[in-house]
């Protein structure tokens, strides 16, 4: 029976990852796992590292929240409570809006974007943090002004890119579903945007699994294929809930990731799983429900866990034989 087409590109993923650790060495290091914190809502942050530690998540991609001079966290308090737990800062999750982005079509807006980002990268740099992600556009504006926000993007982009290589952070595009944003879908869209930028600061991806459900003909390819530019790697199922509550062929995803090496890098994997439907982004400024976080963390940091020592404690013949490759 002929296979369909995604089984046929899983079946690459698996060649690859066998083929890819025959060279690993007994002491290979794993995926670093951590948790984008800024669904956690308005919770205290010695609240969310006292829960990643508990789960064993010991990286933190940090809300950007550094909205004004006044306003978020501070580098020497984020810093010791962050090490009361033993959590590390992995990046800062950059927040773009409607009110500052780089692709808008109005000077002060994009300004007001500039000024944001160059506040988060000394933070960033400051907590030790090593990139910044950010979108093209602002989420929660999926219709287009023009067709010029590629190239306005690139060049306001540019204007902050000294800034990131003055504190030493690196800078990374996410691709984010047509639903919630106008422009930069896909990674070949996301690799167009940093080729306009053509600023080593500013050169690498940050992939989204949920929004690659939308934007990718096959994760697990497109990993093989761009993987080498991401840096980090958002985690949710494919209802956008805790990893284990959906269809997501996880093996795929960790097959993928070990196969070009990404567990060998300052590369993560940050749980970010938002909830199904709605505007995950109207949590943002509420207060969180411990007990339900509580539940996500968990499950998501056990399924994470389990199917990468399955993947890793797995035999050739397993593997092709689950995924119907002739040996």
């Amino acid at each position: 029976m002929k296979p369909q087409p995604f089984r046929s590109h899983d079946q690459r993923v698996v060649r690859a990852f066998i083929e890819a650790r025959r060279g690993h060495t007994a002491d290979e290091p794993r995926l670093k796992l951590g948790w984008s914190n800024w669904g956690f809502g308005t919770e205290e942050l010695a609240v969310s590292a006292a829960r990643l530690e508990k789960y064993g998540v010991r990286y933190i991609e940090l809300h950007g929240n550094l909205y004004s001079e006044d306003l978020g966290y501070r580098p020497d308090e984020t810093l010791r409570v962050l090490g009361d737990h033993g959590i590390t800062v992995s990046g800062i999750c950059g927040m773009v809006t409607p009110n500052q982005e780089f692709a808008h079509n109005l000077p002060h807006v994009r300004a007001r974007a500039i000024e944001y980002f160059r506040r988060q990268a000394k933070f960033t740099q400051a907590v030790g943090g090593s990139y910044l992600l950010f979108g093209a556009a602002s989420v929660g504006r999926p219709v287009a002004f023009d067709s010029y926000e590629l190239e306005r993007s690139a060049q306001t982009m540019r204007l902050v890119a000294d800034d990131f290589a003055a504190a030493g952070i690196r800078g990374a595009v996410e691709p984010i579903r047509p639903e919630e944003t106008s422009v930069v879908h896909t990674f070949e869209q996301a690799l167009r945007l940093l080729d306009l930028v053509d600023h080593p600061s500013i050169a690498h991806l940050n992939g989204d699994l949920y929004h690659m459900l939308s934007g990718e003909l096959h994760i697990g390819a497109t990993i093989l294929d761009h993987g080498h530019r991401m840096l980090n790697l958002h985690l949710a199922d494919t209802n956008r809930r805790a990893l284990g509550h959906g269809l997501l062929d996880l093996d795929v995803v960790i097959m993928a990731l070990y196969a070009i090496g990404y567990q060998r890098g300052d590369n993560y994997c940050s749980a970010e799983p938002l909830g199904a439907g709605g505007n995950p982004y109207a949590a943002m400024n509420l207060p969180p429900e411990p007990d339900r976080l509580d539940e996500l963390v968990r499950v998501t940091a056990q399924t994470f866990r389990e199917r990468e020592d399955e993947v890793l404690g797995a035999s050739d013949e397993e593997l092709l034989s689950l995924y119907q490759i002739d040996a």
